[in-house]
């Protein structure tokens, strides 16, 4: 038996396939009065989270306030920072994949350590 395709793929595909899809896009902003500013920024700026990585973002779009997981890869506004900036974690989980509770509390040195939980948002 055969398997059948999703409908909506198909139809993807061969949109994708159309020599006309640029012209029609341009065509259908047009018709339906254009696209506001605040509409293209937030166009441009779901095009570029699905077709990076957090830390590319990071580094391409100078994000001070945003940091990636050293070990999921997941954007964070706040979480551990380990020896200034050489990793951060984003949870608990996430910080013990590399360094068991006793590593981190010696890099920590009771606040007085380059190791340290915080909020890049302040």
């Amino acid at each position: 038996m055969e398997c059948k395709k999703d409908p909506k793929e198909v139809l993807r595909q061969e949109v994708l396939a159309s020599s006309n899809l640029e012209s029609f896009f341009h065509q259908l902003i047009k018709d339906n009065g254009g696209l506001e500013a605040r509409d293209i920024q937030e166009f441009m700026a779901d095009y570029v989270i699905g077709h990076s990585t957090t830390d590319t973002l990071v580094d391409e779009l100078d994000l001070e306030h945003i940091r990636c997981c050293s070990e999921c890869g997941n954007p964070m506004y706040e979480g551990f920072c380990i020896e200034n900036g050489a990793e951060y974690y984003c949870s608990e989980e996430c910080l013990h994949k590399h360094l068991s509770e006793e590593e981190y509390n010696d890099l920590y040195d009771d606040g007085k350590g380059e190791s340290y939980w915080t909020s890049w948002l302040d």
